[in-house]
This record gives C-alpha cells, structure tokens and sequence, in this order.
C-alpha cells in the first residue's frame, strides 16, 4: 500500500530535511535487515530502564540515543522504518539526489535532540539493492556533495556493505526472487515486460541467471546505467523551474538493469562493489582517503563481541558527521562512551541473536529450479576464479 499524501508532504518540504548519517546498501540476502535492526537495537538500550538517565560514566556525562528511521513508501512491515527505496525509482522514477532528503527527519527536529534534549542524534537507511547498483554510487555522493556542513568540508555519510559467502548469496537471493515471481504469478502477473529485460528474462535454472548476468546484453545495459548517472549527477539544474529540475532516470536503468536475476554473480562480487564506491566518493571528495565502506560479514551479527567491532567504527563515523557539521556535539570522544555503553548492553542482552531476516530459510515454491549440485559447482567455480572479489 502505497502513501501518496506523505510522499507529496516530504518531496515538499525536502529542503528543510536531514540526510542520513549511515546508509547499508546490501548486499541481498546479506542480513541487511538484521543489521539495521541492530541499530535501532543499539538506540533502545541507551533509553532501557537499567541505562543510566543521568549521571557518569568513567567521568562522561551519558547521553540517550535516538535514532530515526526512513521513511518508506510501502505500507508493508518487512520494510516499513527500515529502507526509503528512494535509488531504486519507487517515487515514479525520481531519483534526483537533491530530494533523497524527503525520507529522512526535519532539521528541526535533530536541532531540538541535539540543541535542546542534549541527545545523540542518527538517522539510516537500509536498501539491499544499492551495493550492485551501477547508478546508486554516483546518485548517494551528489546527494552530499552540496551538503551544508559548519566547515565547508565533504562529508560523507557511514557506509555499510554486508557480506556473506558468495554461492550461498546467490543461492539464497534465487530462491528469494523466485518465490516472488512465483507470488506473482499466483495474482495473475503473468507477462514479462521483455523490452526492459530481454527474451532472456527470467532464466530458468541458477547456472542460465548466472550466463544471462554475464551476457553481453548485460554487461551493456550497466555500462549505459553508470554512464547515465555519471551525466544526471554533473547536469547543472539548479536555473530551472521546480518541476524542471526533478531529474529521473529511464526504468531500464533502475536498480538492476535486466532484472533482479540479473545480479546473480555480480553482487558476490563484493570488492568488485565496494571499490566502486570507494572511487567514486574519493573523486567527489577534496583529500582522498583510503575507503568509505564498512564491511560486516552476515556471521559476525550473531556474535557479540564481533558484533561490537562491528559497530564502532560506523558510529564513530555518525559522530565525526556530527562534529563537522557544526553541532554543539563536538567531542567525538565523549559521545563514543555513551554509544559504546550502548552497544555493550545490547550485545550483552542478546538481542543480536533476534534475527530479522526477510524470510530466512524459505525453500523454493517451485521446487523444479531448486538448484543443482552441477548448479553449486559452477557457481563455486566461478567464484573461485574471482577470487580478489570474494
């Protein structure tokens, strides 16, 4: 179910909006939700009953946590507070970086929880689709290119890819997918627009979604997707009237140009997609650094200790964000014991071990494309030949 009056309300009032301090674009199938989950997690255990509301720890003054989630235009609970879709063209192809901002809180409300309430503030947002995506690296960093930070500097936000064994991602990702088409099927959508997707589309076993991925056609319609988003992302707008200067990119282009099969084999290409973003938010940023991305593996979620590793690191990004930005919330270092002792009481309450993954285990409805263990092989092989990108 769909919110058209919200999404007009934001798109509206875009300019007096936030963007999000922590952005886990993926990958499928790679505990993206469950992360996400963590998060939110990590904010309630510094407002649970036994947090201290007040007072010190080790000498600082502990602050609460509020976390704001995205907004999403599907009324659905599985996405619902956890990915606004925004890259992926769900607002009638909107895709200008300049509105991402429509999913996210009012600046008014971060100024009164930093300002006023003396809180942490952060907000996120969690699409799967946008680690593979071609388009999405150059729409996210245009979107913070023009930020208004208290010193002038680029800064980014906290990115997060989630990594998994690469057959069993590609493995779970074709039994997701297809039990979606085989949902579809069952409403009756049974025609495939084959102009977007080719004659191709969708391929019969795992082995032919990888062959179809690798394919020239493929291979072709992502380079015209990066090239796109490189133009869309440089188009000087800014002289046009309102309605003029929305930018959109056609629907071949978004997300996944051929079709959610189509990433089988690329979106296990995990150094492959990580230094895409790392290239192209270097070339958006003054001093280069090294890299951008956080990556937590789908096996560390579960594991307490490994898990606060994790997590550190991705919210002292969210407080470097907010000393840059001119906040009175200019000690990173004290903010970090407030979040720390958070984050330590929720590993320690095992609520890591509440797994929030979008049908996890779900075996295939149609159990003839139930891959083979030929189908397993060739993927491992494939892989294996891949080997840096692992």
């Amino acid at each position: 179910m769909l919110r058209p009056l919200e999404i007009l309300f934001r798109f509206i009032t875009a300019p007096l909006r936030v963007l999000p301090d922590v952005i886990v674009l993926g990958e499928t199938r790679c505990g993206t939700t469950n992360l996400c989950g963590h998060l939110v997690s990590v904010a309630e255990a510094s407002s649970s009953s036994s947090s201290p509301r007040s007072g010190e720890i080790n000498g600082e003054r502990m602050r609460h946590i509020k976390c704001y989630t995205p907004f999403c235009p599907w009324a659905f609970p599985e996405l619902d507070h956890k990915e606004s879709f925004y890259f992926v063209g769900h607002y009638l192809g909107i895709v200008d970086p300049y509105f991402y901002r429509m999913a996210f809180p009012l600046k008014i409300t971060r100024w009164w929880e930093e300002r006023v309430l003396g809180n942490i503030f952060f907000c996120f947002d969690g699409c799967a689709q946008y680690l593979t995506s071609p388009s999405a690296p150059y729409l996210i960093a245009s979107a913070y290119q023009n930020e208004n930070s208290g010193s002038g500097e680029y800064i980014p936000p906290s990115l997060v890819a989630c990594v998994r064994d690469p057959v069993d991602q590609a493995v779970s990702w074709w039994k997701y997918e297809n039990n979606a088409c085989s949902w579809g099927e069952s409403m009756g959508l049974t025609e495939w627009n084959t102009t977007l997707r080719s004659n191709d589309y969708p391929p019969k076993s795992i082995g032919d979604a990888l062959n179809f991925s690798q394919s020239s056609f493929i291979r072709n319609a992502y380079a015209d997707a990066e090239l796109l988003a490189k133009k869309l992302t440089t188009q000087q707008t800014s002289s046009k009237p309102f309605f003029y200067r929305i930018k959109r990119l056609p629907n071949w282009s978004i997300t996944w140009p051929g079709g959610q099969l189509s990433t089988i084999g690329r979106s296990g290409k995990y150094s492959e997609n990580v230094n895409r973003y790392n290239n192209v938010f270097n070339s958006f940023k003054r001093k280069p650094r090294s890299g951008f991305v956080h990556i937590v593996s789908i096996e560390n979620q579960s594991r307490g200790r490994l898990l606060k590793a994790e997590l550190h690191p991705i919210f002292a990004d969210c407080m470097a964000r907010s000393a840059h930005r001119g906040s009175n919330q200019t000690n990173c270092t004290n903010l970090m014991t407030s979040i720390d002792f958070a984050i330590d009481r929720m590993c320690a309450e095992d609520n890591f071990n509440t797994s929030r993954r979008r049908n996890s285990g779900r075996s295939l409805a149609n159990t003839e494309l139930e891959p083979s263990s030929f189908d397993i092989e060739e993927l491992t092989k494939y892989f294996d030949s891949k080997l840096p990108d692992k």
